[in-house]
């Protein structure tokens, strides 16, 4: 009954229904015209879950000078336009940590997946849309925050929110604009952690944990150790199918490897500076970038699962 009688709930509540209603409003009227060009290119994260993207936007976003969601954005998901123009969460934001809880940061400054804002525009479930079942209306909402976001930090901004990797259909049609990196993980690996991140949540290895491709139906009736597997698979496989089909050229696309990344951060840094100069918008270099990361090797679940994880994998010819 205490939760009754505790005004913080009330409080909450109240300003999770300002941000859906009367926040989202104010989100519109400080858009510019749906119509006009962005200034500055969308940036978007796709790849499979546990694929090393929190660690590799926490760098970027350290050391190159682009916008991004943090945490204060999101506890303003109605309009994080608003709260980038009145608080300025990022401004001489401390060096990163670069710890995470599955994809959650600390701090207010740090990057955030947001999922809150991007439910503003697209279904919860399923997650996975096409073109055609997307809302044109919602998608002009989606358009035009993304671009009140973009004017009010006067920079390209970097999206990390995985989910993204299930809706470039849609993406790449209301914003045509937008630029990809996409993350890639030695596959074994990969499903290691994920598997580590179900025990994690759940204390088992069965329920389902994140991204859930086109596929997931059939996938869920398979053993969790190929479920992983397929799930790392269908994910890429479908961002490359709907890259293909939305005709985003190679040249807005930048592939990024977590093995490589851990073992040359600055080196990566310069790269992704150069895509983004290469397609017409230079970032500066606000910090240098870590020398290294040392990803764990130990084996961290069950030996016997893991073992007929890597036959698994190992299977695919």
């Amino acid at each position: 009954m205490r939760k009754y009688f505790n005004p913080k709930n009330y409080a909450r509540r109240a300003f999770v229904l300002a941000n859906r209603y009367a926040l989202a409003y104010v989100d519109t009227l400080i858009a510019p015209d749906p119509e006009q060009p962005l200034r500055h290119p969308p940036i978007f994260f796709l790849g499979a879950p546990r694929s090393g993207s929190t660690l590799a936007v926490q760098v970027i976003t350290d050391t190159l000078d682009v916008g991004y969601l943090s945490n204060r954005h999101c506890q303003w998901f109605g309009a994080p336009a608003l709260a980038e123009r009145l608080f300025r969460p990022t401004r001489d934001r401390p060096t990163s940590d670069f710890q995470s809880q599955h994809g959650t940061t600390k701090g207010s400054y740090a990057p955030a997946e947001c999922g809150e804002w991007w439910y503003r525009f697209f279904r919860r479930k399923p997650p996975y849309m096409t073109l055609d079942e997307v809302d044109p209306r919602r998608m002009r909402q989606f358009r035009r925050s993304v671009a009140a976001l973009t004017n009010a930090f006067g920079k390209p901004v970097l999206f990390k929110n995985l989910y993204a990797s299930l809706r470039i259909q849609a993406i790449t049609h209301y914003l045509p604009e937008s630029l990809f990196i996409v993350m890639h993980r030695n596959e074994v690996d990969n499903g290691h952690s994920l598997l580590e991140a179900r025990y994690q949540r759940f204390q088992c290895y069965e329920p389902w944990f994140s991204v859930e491709p086109p596929e997931v139906k059939r996938l869920e009736t398979l053993p969790s150790h190929e479920q992983v597997i397929e799930q790392i698979r269908h994910t890429h496989q479908t961002i490359d199918k709907d890259l293909n089909l939305s005709g985003v050229s190679a040249s807005r696309r930048f592939d990024l490897i977590y093995e490589d990344f851990c073992s040359d951060p600055k080196s990566k840094v310069n790269q992704i500076q150069s895509f983004l100069s290469e397609n017409g918008y230079p970032v500066r270099r606000i910090a240098d970038a870590p020398s290294s990361f040392n990803p764990r090797r130990e084996v961290r679940i069950d030996k016997t699962l893991y073992d007929q994880m890597v036959a698994y994998a190992n299977k695919r010819t």
